[in-house]
């Protein structure tokens, strides 16, 4: 088996849904989080200066998404045919438009109006990623309750990441979302997502 080396800063972040995929698909890796104070020395020896990196083998990926999608492809969590593969990059391009805009809520400008504007943006945004996740799982005739096919894939772990943090500010945010709602509740009681879970350090983003 390959020596993976997961790096990234003490926190979910961009790094949650790898760590996720490594728990799932039950293949060790090694969690190196960086702090704060650590990265100005680390970032100059990094290949592009920013982080996830992932090294397999001692070869080194970058970009958050290309190393979710390389883990994915490994550990055959990316669909079982052509067509489930596109459906499953398709569902997590959505999640990703939910994601950056959900980071911009974490650091959000001072001024009135530019505050105003970035949650008018990711209100907007979620909708329409939410209401085209929801047609897309639709596509779906397997009855299993995954998003695409009759297995988990990395969609559906994207899908429960991905909703944490603003799961945490309203409990109701998924309700005019029933497929979505329902998707996350299952990946959750998925016992390696559930160990995972119940071990993970506790951050606040």
């Amino acid at each position: 088996m390959p020596k993976y080396v997961f790096t990234y800063f003490d926190g979910r972040g961009r790094g949650e849904p790898a760590r996720m995929l490594f728990a799932v698909a039950g293949v060790p890796f090694e969690d190196r989080r960086i702090s704060q104070e650590e990265w100005p020395a680390l970032k100059p020896k990094t290949p592009s200066g920013s982080m996830p990196l992932l090294e397999v083998d001692g070869q080194t990926l970058t970009q958050s998404l290309v190393i979710f999608r390389h883990l994915a492809r490994i550990f055959g969590l990316d669909g079982d045919n052509l067509l489930d593969k596109a459906r499953v990059d398709e569902i997590v391009e959505y999640l990703v438009e939910i994601k950056t805009q959900g980071f911009k809520l974490l650091f959000p400008p001072k001024e009135e109006d530019a505050l105003k504007k970035v949650k008018e943006d990711f209100s907007s945004t979620f909708q329409k990623s939410c209401t085209q996740i929801e047609r897309i799982m639709a596509c779906n005739k397997a009855t299993d309750g995954w998003a695409v096919g009759k297995k988990m894939s990395a969609a559906d772990v994207m899908m429960y990441e991905v909703f944490e943090s603003s799961l945490m500010q309203d409990a109701t945010l998924l309700d005019k979302f029933p497929k979505i709602k329902a998707c996350r509740q299952k990946v959750q009681t998925c016992k390696k997502m559930e160990e995972y879970l119940g071990k993970r350090k506790q951050t606040p983003f």
